[in-house]
């Protein structure tokens, strides 16, 4: 169901993230971010300006990621930062190969990146790269040989446990499909 509408007020900023993972024949995985910021008005930053519509920010992120989600590789490109110095900062992003994405991602990542060594939304959008490399290295075609135990077997990553309504401990859903890590809910009266 879409947001419901509101009147009155006035389109001032359109903000754009775009994340794209590939499979590699090499067998590992790219996964490609873009943010795009798009002001209707035409504008002046500090030391430049902006026509309406044309980008204030157009920023982009590869990083290579083997099976266990670890950074084989990082490429940065700043098309367009806010400041003529932002592509400055794109070599630097090699600094967080051999990161791993799970637990801490995103502090590994500013630690990699401080102090002031990279792009605040380049960084901020590394987080949302990780979950969509982990639902990229989820994705099975039809027909694809499925490996995973039986879910007598399983038992749910403790990152995963509880982060959502459905994964929570003793959700219907953990219950069916990760037994191990189901616990009952208390009821205390």
């Amino acid at each position: 169901m879409p947001l419901p509408l509101l009147e009155d007020r006035e389109h001032i900023h359109t903000r754009t993230i775009t994340i794209n993972a590939f499979r590699r024949k090499d067998g590992l995985m790219d996964v490609e971010g873009c943010l795009i910021d798009v002001k209707p008005f035409a504008h002046q930053l500090m030391d430049t300006s902006r026509e309406a519509g044309e980008p204030v920010h157009n920023l982009s992120i590869r990083i290579t990621l083997d099976n266990s989600l670890t950074v084989k590789d990082a490429v940065a490109s700043m098309d367009r930062g806010a400041h003529d110095m932002c592509p400055q900062a794109e070599p630097n992003f090699s600094n967080i190969i051999g990161l791993q994405i799970g637990p801490g991602w995103n502090k590994k990542i500013k630690s990699a990146m401080s102090p002031g060594l990279g792009c605040t939304h380049i960084i901020e959008m590394l987080a949302q790269m990780a979950s969509g490399a982990m639902q990229a290295s989820w994705s099975r075609k039809p027909g694809e040989k499925d490996d995973r135990p039986a879910a007598e077997e399983r038992e749910m990553d403790t990152g995963m446990l509880n982060s959502c309504y459905p994964y929570r401990q003793n959700s219907p859903w953990v219950k069916e499909y990760f037994p191990n890590s189901y616990i009952d809910a208390v009821t205390v009266d």
